[in-house]
């Protein structure tokens, strides 16, 4: 405990006196120092957080949370699906037979290769991949979908025919080649995910089989994308051999570089932190050096060295959890004020900040996680009570007799 000595001689040392005006400086500096590197710290993870947030929520929005190979009695496998996710409360939003396979598409002028994804007639109109994504034509049932960005670079309109060159074959007297099948490009979509509409091609399963043999998928989409791995995991338990996989696994690689960088910029920027707490040990070492007489007069009069550790390690974090607060109460008011800074830096400097031609995204996406911001905090903290720790002990260990010999 403290006891009210202790507390008075901690308010004096917090101000100090014009006379050490340069202990002030410091002390202002080490303030400063922790408040600013919270504050970015929290803004630069609340941004990260957001781009993820963002990120995700477009690359699922046209993907599938899990995958379910069928083995071909698709409405016995939708039902036992439906009822496992009914068991464990996961509320299934969308089901899907599909056939994914891949394809050469033939024009007059271009060849490429694309990705072919074939719906179930009945589900094809309502499907995740094309609700609210068709913006020319519409969907019928013997033509296809071309994505947007595909359609320009191939120079393609509803109406225009391909030809798909697909990897299965037939025999000729030349020999087997690859089989050959005319389309009518009825309807274009874009999702607004250039992955998606650039590669590509939307059939029915019928058209599907006549181009792959590969088997079937059940694609299932969920209401909450975090509880994939948990319903994946139900999913093998009762199938035990069959092959389901969830977003997770698809997209690992590119989630764990994400995940990767985050980590690194956290590190990165607390440095700014460790930096500014430094600062604190050069002001307790001052405030230790110019104090070093009333040291030794409290040592004499009966103060314990713990007294006097505790006195200064308080001191220390006193500035530090000051520098926090303010750092994290700015960092949380800038964070979710941050596109309106960016359109009034770009209005008032005339500089497009963030342009959205070149990031695909309207707006700076921010997202507060209050879990990161008190492990930031706390993590503060702890650097700010350990660069008070050393100094404290320095100014415990001073010998009474040796401060007080010349006076």
């Amino acid at each position: 405990m403290i006891n009210k000595a202790e507390i008075l001689i901690i308010s004096r040392y917090l101000k100090p006196k014009d006379r050490d005006g340069f202990l002030k400086v410091i002390s202002n500096f080490s303030f400063i120092g922790i408040m600013l590197g919270v504050a970015t710290l929290i803004i630069v993870m609340s941004l990260m957080n957001g781009f993820r947030i963002d990120l995700l929520d477009k690359l699922l929005s046209y993907q599938p949370h899990i995958s379910y190979l069928s083995k071909g009695n698709y409405k016995l496998e939708k039902n036992m699906i439906l009822k496992l996710s009914r068991e464990n409360k996961i509320k299934v939003t969308d089901i899907n037979l599909v056939r994914n396979s891949e394809a050469l598409i033939l024009t007059k002028k271009n060849s490429l290769g694309v990705l072919i994804k074939s719906f179930h007639q009945d589900e094809i109109k309502n499907n995740y991949f094309l609700k609210n994504s068709v913006v020319r034509g519409k969907i019928s049932k013997n033509g296809i979908g071309i994505g947007m960005e595909l359609a320009n670079k191939l120079s393609l309109n509803v109406g225009d025919v391909i030809t798909i060159l697909s990897k299965n074959t037939e025999t000729t007297p030349f020999g087997l080649i690859p089989r050959q099948f005319n389309f009518t490009v009825n309807y274009i979509f874009n999702t607004g995910m250039y992955e998606f509409d650039n590669n590509f091609i939307i059939t029915n399963l019928d058209q599907g089989e006549l181009i792959s043999k590969k088997k079937n998928e059940i694609e299932i989409k969920i209401n909450l994308a975090d509880k994939a791995i948990f319903f994946t995991n139900v999913l093998k338990k009762n199938n035990p051999d069959n092959l389901i996989y969830s977003w997770v696994d698809t997209n690992k690689t590119f989630f764990d570089a994400l995940n990767v960088e985050r980590n690194v910029m956290f590190i990165i920027l607390t440095l700014i932190i460790i930096v500014a707490a430094f600062n604190i040990i050069s002001v307790l070492t001052i405030l230790i050096k110019n104090k070093s007489k009333e040291i030794a007069i409290l040592r004499s009069i009966g103060f314990l060295k713990s007294s006097i550790c505790k006195i200064f390690i308080i001191s220390g974090s006193a500035i530090g959890f000051l520098g926090i607060f303010f750092g994290v109460f700015l960092g949380i008011s800038i964070s979710y004020n941050l596109e309106n800074i960016r359109l009034f830096l770009s209005k008032y400097l005339n500089i497009n900040i963030f342009p959205s031609e070149i990031y695909f995204l309207n707006q700076l996406p921010t997202h507060v996680n209050y879990n990161t911001v008190l492990l930031i905090s706390l993590f503060s903290f702890v650097i700010v009570l350990i660069a008070s720790f050393f100094p404290a002990i320095s100014a415990s260990k001073l010998d009474p007799v040796k401060n007080l010999k010349n006076d």
